[in-house]
């Protein structure tokens, strides 16, 4: 279809926008002949890449074509698409043109490979060519003895008048007027669904043959197998015919509006930072949460709905902010699947050093680059980082304005690339991606935030996110032994109120309570009462409250008045009184106390259990070392471990992207057939390679060489094939050693498997 002497009439203003509305085709190596060009933008990826550049009426003019055969008279096609205005349908085939995908004349022509793209266009099938090409004579008679038409002599006559029969609309609709009333309520299911029908044969197995509408409809051609399988399927023609003279292919020639109101920059940037704020606090809790325990996961590897709820009732969020902090901090690296659970990783503790602003930048980033969307799950394949760039964008065209109603706005990015978001795209899909923007403070007050056109044109967000608030290091210390931090807390009083207090409530403000047993855990990690005291005095500007100063000296002052050591284990104390109720108290009787002299206990439980039945009863004991000094009680932490397998991806540079001009000049000045000369990496490819073209080894070579990405269609050792992307590759003889994507594992690949070869974009 679109060929070296196609390309060299378009001359060095044409071939330029051809170039420039397909940039896949500039990736490097840069193609050094017309013909290495058009074999380029015939690839399967090319076109598909094309097509989702393409807005909703210019695919609908392609799938009519492609409807018709993949070619068509403008009246058909016209008529088709229920007569528009003729500037629309000829802008829209302008469209395809400039993109290299038809070809114009007395009837548009699809290329063949548009043509397959789309499957079953408009929903129907094959065409009647195509469903008679391999009948035998004797099947095309019966198929025109029921169409009612006269059979020839010869096999090719009675192909012509079966397929002009089949053809003709008016025909068809006059053989399925007569046909029983169960055949035609079949067939015009079919006409207008498309659907396939399976169908075995009763009659083949012997015995009375019974009624069947399918044997009806195959006697006539109006359903035909296409394979030796049990589907039937109807030719396109006939489905048209069914579908009635009223029927037409949808034409959405007008893209829809929205509406706009203008907003003041200074609300945007306040309501962003508002929204950013509160998610940086919800994600620190979260993470500080799987700080103190790992969280709990299932067998399958999530949480469960009980620890998300109780994540959601300490965080003081709602469900939905705390699944996309959860899918946030895993994607920034901060979370990740533990032996215990899912932990923190040691990139968090840098993170949590780090001011709110920056803490905010990190989840952003990883939010633009998640593959799927966090409230919106889905299993089929989708393209979530185009779909946020296109939502973004489609909201930014009109700086400093506000859409009140986002649902008009989807509609419109819809309209403008309808194929770009993936088969599993739905516009839920982009309703919940434009509520994690605003949750993210990309989105305030219904517009577009200073950050979001930065994530936009490829800016540094940290500095545009505005003012969210510093890290607190100063907390209200209150009477009723609470700790109030309004704000992100620093991690540095974070730490301080964690060890002595037990945190209630995160969100605006940070709550903690002060109680016996939280002092209690402080002192066992061998801080004493002045320490903690002067600490707790540094963060308050107001002073430490006397009912605290009164519980740190209380818990302090009863602090290790009882000795335990490893022994069964035993208890000692100065204090014999102590040790005689101890010994007398009745919820200690499981640990077997036995007083062996005035100052010492047995126990017959393990050290732990007995200091922790202690502590619950009220006492505050403290293990001991052999040689006589205090056990210090550290608090430990998980840290998951970074996969080290999976090389960070490598994506094309920029600048591997040629400037189209220049490109034209040169191909339009070179033979159509130049060849580069080859490398000894060519070389060796070629000679290990059966079913890639020239132009496809030297992408292949040049890939290899340069330590770059690329994307192969690979035929297995059982036949079955797969698109993969792979880098960090090395040539070892016949075979790439690479590190595949698709697998997340290192592979080893035959090049003589390899069947096409496609090079990455700039970002991909």
């Amino acid at each position: 279809m679109i060929d070296a002497m196609v390309m060299r009439d378009l001359g060095e203003h044409g071939l330029t926008g051809l170039l420039q509305r397909r940039p896949d085709a500039l990736t490097a190596p840069v193609p050094l002949s017309l013909t290495e060009l058009a074999e380029r933008l015939s690839t399967p990826r090319s076109v598909v890449g094309a097509l989702q550049r393409l807005n909703r009426p210019t695919l609908q003019v392609a799938e009519a074509i492609a409807a018709l055969g993949g070619e068509a008279d403008p009246i058909t096609l016209r008529h088709l698409l229920g007569r528009p205005d003729p500037a629309a349908l000829q802008d829209a085939i302008a469209s395809l043109v400039d993109h290299g995908l038809l070809r114009t004349g007395d009837r548009p022509v699809l290329m063949p490979i548009v043509r397959d793209a789309f499957g079953k266009p408009l929903g129907l099938g094959i065409s009647v060519q195509e469903a008679l090409a391999r009948r035998t004579s004797e099947e095309l008679r019966g198929f025109a003895r029921g169409l009612r038409v006269t059979a020839a002599p010869r096999k090719a006559e009675t192909l012509a008048a079966v397929t002009a029969a089949l053809c003709d609309a008016a025909h068809v609709r006059a053989v399925v007027a007569d046909a029983p009333e169960a055949v035609r309520d079949l067939l015009h299911h079919v006409a207008l669904t498309g659907e396939d029908v399976d169908f075995i044969d009763l009659g083949f197995y012997g015995g009375r043959r019974p009624e069947q509408p399918e044997r009806w409809a195959m006697e006539c051609g109006l359903l035909v197998r296409t394979d030796w399988g049990y589907e039937l399927t109807m030719p396109a023609e006939v489905a048209l015919a069914l579908r009635g003279e009223t029927y037409t292919a949808p034409f959405d020639a007008v893209q829809p509006q929205v509406a706009r109101v203008a907003v003041d920059p200074a609300t945007i940037a306040r309501a962003a930072a508002a929204s950013g704020s509160s998610l940086v606090r919800h994600a620190a809790a979260l993470l500080g949460e799987a700080d103190r325990a790992p969280l709990t996961t299932l067998k399958s590897g999530g949480l469960g709905v009980r620890e998300i709820r109780r994540l959601v009732k300490l965080m003081g969020c709602a469900d939905h902010e705390a699944l996309l902090c959860l899918d946030l901090a895993e994607g920034a690296g901060l979370l990740a699947r533990a032996e215990a659970g899912v932990a923190p990783t040691a990139a968090y503790d840098e993170w949590l050093r780090s001011e709110p602003a920056a803490r905010l930048t990190v989840l952003v980033e990883a939010w633009w680059r998640l593959p799927f969307v966090p409230l919106q799950p889905s299993d089929d394949p989708l393209d979530a980082p185009v779909l946020r760039s296109a939502l973004l964008g489609e909201a930014a065209l009109v700086p400093s304005s506000a859409v009140k109603d986002p649902a008009p706005l989807i509609a419109s990015m819809i309209w403008q690339r309808p194929a770009a978001f993936g088969p599993g795209f739905t516009p839920e899909h982009a309703l919940a991606t434009w509520r994690e923007a605003s949750l993210l403070g990309l989105i305030g007050a219904d517009a577009v935030s200073p950050a979001g056109h930065a994530l936009l044109g490829g800016g540094n967000v940290a500095t545009t996110i505005g003012d969210i608030g510093s890290s607190q290091r100063i907390a209200r210390l209150q009477a009723d032994l609470s700790a109030i931090v309004a704000g992100t807390p620093a991690p540095e009083l974070t730490e301080l109120l964690d060890l002595t207090a037990d945190p209630e409530t995160r969100g605006t403000a940070s709550t903690w309570r002060f109680s016996p047993g939280s002092v209690r855990r402080a002192l066992d990690a061998g801080h004493t009462a002045a320490e903690l005291l002067d600490r707790l005095a540094a963060i308050s500007p107001d002073g430490l409250p006397q009912p605290l100063t009164y519980l740190l000296n209380d818990v302090a002052r009863r602090h290790g008045n009882v000795r335990a050591i490893a022994a069964g284990c035993c208890l000692r104390s100065d204090e014999t009184a102590l040790l005689a109720e101890i010994a007398a108290d009745r919820r200690l009787r499981k640990l077997g106390l036995r007083l062996i002299a005035p100052t010492v206990l047995t126990s017959t439980v393990s050290l732990a259990e007995t200091i922790a039945a202690l502590r619950d009863a009220g006492y505050s004991p403290v293990a001991e070392s052999a040689d006589g000094q205090p056990v210090v009680e550290v608090r430990t932490t998980v840290r998951s471990a970074t996969v080290a397998a999976q090389p960070k991806p490598r994506t094309a540079p920029a600048d591997s992207v040629a400037d189209p001009v220049t490109v034209a000049k040169a191909l339009l000045a070179a033979p159509d057939m130049s060849t580069a000369k080859p490398t000894p990496t060519f070389a060796a490819l070629r000679a290990n390679s059966r079913q890639l073209s020239d132009a496809e080894v030297r992408v292949l070579a040049h890939v290899v060489e340069n330590r770059l990405p690329v994307t192969i269609g690979y035929v297995d050792g059982n036949g079955s094939s797969s698109l993969r992307v792979i880098e960090e590759i090395e040539l070892h003889g016949g075979s790439l050693h690479a590190w595949c994507r698709t697998r997340a594992d290192t592979r080893m690949f035959n090049v003589s498997r390899i069947a096409t070869v496609q090079p990455l974009g700039p970002g991909e």
